[in-house]
């Protein structure tokens, strides 16, 4: 009875933690516009600006933080709340909170 009771407490706590993983994928629901190019449901990451840097429209429930660098390591700088629109200077990323 003993050996049934350890093993179903560790089903429903690997069952657990595969949902909690699956949680953090996404980092955002809604729409990441960058640049003119729409990415639905962004997930967790830092987004490099590139050359040119970007403009932004974060259509996300979450807010995007914006940051010097490309690794997403200088910063954050800026933040564009959801709902609203900023630029990324050039060689600048976004990440989204």
């Amino acid at each position: 009875m003993r050996r049934t009771l350890i093993s179903l407490g560790s089903i429903a706590a690997a069952g657990l933690l595969a949902f909690a993983g699956t949680q953090s994928a996404f980092a955002a629901s809604g729409t990441l516009v960058v640049n003119g190019v729409e990415y639905e449901n962004p997930g967790a990451g830092c987004y490099a600006a590139g050359d040119e840097g970007a403009q932004v429209d974060n259509l996300t429930d979450s807010n995007a933080e914006v940051f010097a660098d490309a690794a997403c390591a200088d910063g954050p700088v800026n933040v564009i709340g959801t709902g609203d629109s900023g630029d990324v200077s050039p060689g600048g990323s976004i990440r989204l909170s």
